[in-house]
């Protein structure tokens, strides 16, 4: 039996968990059920294998470089609160499970939340699910921080996760992947200009929210990406030049601020000023070698997932990390990064003068991935203006809605910060706070309510939404 259980584990953590490989199974079985040669196959395996490595060394990269300046900015000023960033929040969750001896069970939440996955679009006729959720490492993140999340509020101090809690934490948080990446397909397809897959990550209810309020802001016309300057400014035209020239402006003013004794280089190498470009032009080095992952990427899963959705799972479509969307809108996650942060400087400056008992430090991953997904969503109905004014308003909510729900769930030294991103600063937060007040009748009651979109959904686009995933917006 410990046999079995090990090798679980280890099949839950080495291989769902692990997104690229994941990916490239479910393209070498697309293509085989296209009919395609076992080494052609194999040539689609390794190109997915391989553009989403290169999409995580471009997303790891802006990671690793600006995660400290933002970090440095709040030592700076002597701030000690909980940071808001999917990895903080993961962090505490296995921390706590872990003192519980509950952390195995954060595997079992994740099978079971796929299996419903599964389930809910094997049986698409009558749920009207159309995503399958594929994005690993966040299905195990999210399993993790929403297992820990309701055992804090609905458990006992000191005592280990119950069976029912792990079988609801499992269909809750399968629940919310299908629902939600099905929530936002049409608009990923205008997006995309009709790739064929979905959002899945921590956002979907945030871009579906982006997108349809981004036409009340601004002109879909007016997009960040279609800017014609005049004269000289006209280098500004291309997107890497842009990109450059606003992260020198905006990150090297706060690199200034901080000082040089606040980083790390070789001074024999560097001036402080050649230092400050170099790291600030890498966010235009890193971008680009998302752009180029996506593009290889893409390719091979939207055409060998025909094959599962015409084969196994009629209709279905993959859901996929964020930063594929970054390709569509290679200007907008500029945006979103920015008028995010200004956001979240607002609401954190808030709770200062309100000396709110939680303080929060922003964190890198929420202010770019997040406010970035969001701002390419808003921009596509919405343009520039659009993009501006969403992830600003974002910024502001991920600050307030992640200190409201770490309320309830403070009082333990091993919680170090919440997820962050927008979905878990909203709906993540509110379930967690009625879970607080009314109990495990709340998890389960939406169970339900989540599964009745699916169905409004499907009264609005029922003339194509088993057959295409183009957007129609006369739907």
């Amino acid at each position: 039996m410990d046999q079995i259980l090990s090798f679980f584990n280890e099949f839950v953590a080495k291989f769902l968990g692990q997104p690229a490989l994941l990916l490239g199974t479910i393209v070498f079985i697309g293509y085989l059920l296209l009919g395609k040669k076992g080494y052609e196959a194999l040539a689609g395996f390794i190109k997915a294998f391989v553009g989403f490595k290169i999409l995580q060394v471009g997303t790891g990269g802006l990671v690793k470089t600006f995660r400290p300046i933002i970090t440095s900015l709040t030592e700076k000023f002597d701030i000690e609160a909980f940071v808001i960033d999917p990895y903080f929040g993961q962090t505490s969750a296995t921390e706590v499970l872990n003192s519980v001896n509950s952390l195995q069970y954060v595997g079992y939440v994740m099978l079971i939340a796929f299996a419903f996955n599964i389930l809910l679009v094997a049986f698409r006729k009558y749920t009207k699910v159309r995503p399958l959720f594929v994005t690993g490492h966040i299905m195990y993140q999210q399993s993790a921080v929403l297992l820990w999340a309701l055992y804090t509020v609905l458990g006992t101090a000191g005592v280990p996760v119950t069976t029912p809690l792990v079988v609801i934490t499992g269909l809750l948080i399968g629940t919310y992947w299908s629902v939600m990446s099905n929530l936002v397909i049409e608009a990923t397809q205008d997006v995309t200009g009709g790739a064929g897959f979905t959002l899945g990550h921590q956002q979907m209810f945030g871009a579906w929210l982006a997108y349809k309020l981004g036409g009340k802001f601004g002109d879909r016309e007016k997009s960040v990406d279609n800017v014609e300057l005049p004269g000289w400014l006209s280098v500004f035209n291309d997107n890497i030049v842009s990109n450059v020239v606003l992260m020198t402006f905006f990150v090297g003013s706060i690199m200034l601020i901080l000082g040089k004794g606040s980083f790390e280089y070789d001074t024999n190498k560097y001036l402080f000023g050649t230092y400050i470009f170099e790291t600030t032009a890498y966010f235009a080095v890193y971008i680009t070698i998302i752009l180029t992952g996506v593009r290889m990427f893409v390719a091979e899963l939207s055409e060998s997932f025909n094959g599962i959705s015409s084969k196994l799972l009629k209709g279905s479509v993959p859901a996929v990390d964020c930063a594929v969307t970054f390709g569509f809108s290679p200007n907008a996650p500029t945006y979103g990064f920015i008028f995010g942060f200004f956001g979240q400087l607002l609401a954190i400056g808030a709770l200062i003068l309100m000396k709110s008992p939680i303080l929060i430090i922003a964190g890198f991953i929420c202010l770019f991935f997040d406010n970035g997904t969001l701002a390419v969503y808003a921009n596509r109905s919405g343009g520039r203006v659009a993009a501006a004014i969403i992830p600003f308003a974002s910024g502001i909510i991920q600050v307030l809605g992640s200190a409201l729900v770490l309320n309830f769930l403070k009082g333990n030294d091993l919680v170090i910060g919440w997820m962050g991103m927008f979905d878990w600063a909203t709906l993540w937060a509110g379930t967690t706070i009625l879970s607080s007040m009314f109990g495990i009748i709340v998890p389960i009651a939406l169970i339900g309510l989540l599964l009745v979109i699916p169905q409004v959904q499907y009264r609005r686009h029922k003339k194509n939404y088993f057959t295409t995933m183009m957007y129609d917006e006369a739907a």
